[in-house]
């Protein structure tokens, strides 16, 4: 995991026209029906940002779990409106099982886009986005985050990517291929887009949400992507949902009972950094 530390080049929200689009080897991509054994996928959904588009989960009725870069304008650094997002969950052909606009969103903490070590964003990277109004579960069934992926685990990945906007797509078997400081490395593969999209690990028959994709990356050589470990991840984020809503303070049992544990148009995406040992 040292390699890790040695940066030759990284873009944090770089054009998705110039990003290098690399595809770690593993099982093909799946496009997700929404019917029968996925259904229980349409809880993922695409986020709408604006200049972009990311992909996000329901953990709870009314909250979205994603990347915290998504929330940044990719030239400016600014933070973008939330009265430009939204949440299409179980989007398939452009129609979603559920849509709603943001009523409000919070980033973890530690998390800027002017850290010094790029892979700090990485361990960061992570938000939550309030929905204006939840949606029931006999539409759309969250996913928690539970659980902790270790090394060689094999993991799921559901996400919407360039050129499969309207669709989400899953790939089954990739693996955990290190994992150190809140940062994972996985053999999965992602495109712009997949930013914020759901890592997922089935344990003891329970399915949980164990990271959010962040990063493409390079890693002795293999083309990676990077998540943020959601380890004590969301504790800080639930924190601030609490503190700062005292309307949404009502509903805060109840969720953290659920979560503890681009082809963007312009140039919102998946993130690329170069490492090497």
């Amino acid at each position: 995991m040292r390699a890790l530390l040695f940066l030759l080049f990284s873009a944090l929200a770089a054009p998705a026209q110039t990003l290098p689009v690399i595809a770690p080897a593993g099982p093909p991509l799946e496009a997700v029906t929404g019917v029968g054994t996925d259904r229980q996928w349409q809880a993922v959904g695409r986020i709408d940002t604006g200049p972009g588009f990311c992909t996000g989960t329901l953990i709870a009725a009314d909250l979205v779990l994603t990347a915290a870069h998504c929330l940044f304008h990719p030239q400016t650094g600014e933070r973008l409106p939330e009265s430009g997002f939204s949440f299409n969950a179980g989007l398939r052909n452009g129609r979603p099982v559920a849509f709603r606009t943001v009523r409000r969103s919070v980033i973890h903490p530690g998390y800027a886009t002017d850290l010094a070590d790029q892979l700090d964003q990485v361990r960061t990277d992570i938000a939550i986005l309030e929905l204006d109004r939840a949606i029931p579960a006999e539409m759309v069934q969250p996913i928690p985050a539970r659980g902790q992926a270790a090394v060689g685990d094999l993991v799921q990945i559901v996400s919407y990517g360039r050129d499969r906007a309207d669709y989400a797509s899953l790939e089954d078997g990739c693996d955990v291929r290190a994992g150190e400081g809140g940062l994972q490395v996985l053999s999965c593969h992602i495109d712009p887009g997949s930013s914020g999209a759901p890592v997922f690990l089935r344990q003891n028959g329970r399915l949980g949400i164990v990271s959010v994709i962040s990063a493409q990356a390079e890693w002795y050589d293999d083309p990676v992507s990077l998540a943020a470990d959601l380890g004590g991840g969301l504790a800080p984020i639930l924190d601030l949902l609490d503190r700062t809503d005292d309307v949404f303070s009502r509903e805060a049992s109840r969720i953290r009972t659920l979560s503890a544990g681009n082809d963007g148009t312009e140039d919102i995406g998946a993130r690329f950094i170069r490492v090497t040992p």
